[in-house]
């Protein structure tokens, strides 16, 4: 199925009034800096070392069977984005990278999500995946860069599961809802970012399919 619309094309007029702010996670205690849609509840947001490389520590939040993404160079076109979405007690994430307005396949590379538990879980409202994303801030332009202040990040969300829940290479179902937000990435780097990055499980074959 055709995704013209998954993430945004480009900065809208209305993204310099949907911008992060600050949020602390009350299940693993780490401070992002976090962009929320006030209807679906959706929520994305990020946290970085006082002086960022190429990892960052996120969060991404949902309700329902569907599938909540962002994308972390603003549009959808060539741009390094994100997936998670339950199935059963598990969650599911995924890479992926599309050269076209269409659904975007699977991407590879260097780059690796790994669970943090303590922000990672369902229940009977929501979703939660709390993760380390590693080698995930690259420097080719497909995501925001590390010596930023800001940046434009992409949200959407599909209110309809992916068509085989259990494979996180699986076809997404084109978005209910999608956005544009100004991210602060100066007022997203802690002191306390090494350790929040100590709890994330080691990473295993299984990272991308695990029990919440």
């Amino acid at each position: 199925m055709k995704l013209s619309t998954l993430l945004p094309f480009a900065l809208a007029a209305a993204t310099s009034a949907q911008t992060t702010s600050s949020y602390t996670d009350p299940k693993s205690s780490i401070t992002f800096q976090a962009f929320t849609d006030p209807t679906s509840g959706y929520t994305f947001g990020l946290a970085l070392p006082m002086t960022p490389t190429t990892d960052f520590i996120g969060i991404l939040v949902g309700k329902g069977s569907g599938w909540v993404g962002a994308s972390l160079g603003g549009s959808m076109v060539n741009k390094l984005l994100i997936a998670a979405w339950p199935n059963g007690n598990q969650l599911v994430s995924s890479f992926r990278k599309a050269t076209s307005y269409a659904n975007p396949p699977e991407a590879t590379g260097a780059f690796s999500m790994t669970p943090i538990a303590k922000g990672t879980y369902i229940n009977s409202t929501h979703f939660s995946y709390t993760f380390l994303c590693k080698a995930c801030i690259l420097a080719d332009g497909t995501t925001f860069t590390a010596n930023a202040t800001s940046g434009v990040l992409g949200w959407a969300l599909s209110t309809a599961a992916p068509s085989t829940k259990s494979s996180h290479s699986s076809a997404l179902n084109r978005h209910s809802a999608q956005g544009n937000f100004g991210v602060q990435l100066s007022a997203a780097m802690s002191n306390n970012y090494d350790q929040w990055a100590a709890m994330a499980a080691a990473p295993s074959p299984s990272a991308r399919a695990f029990t919440a």
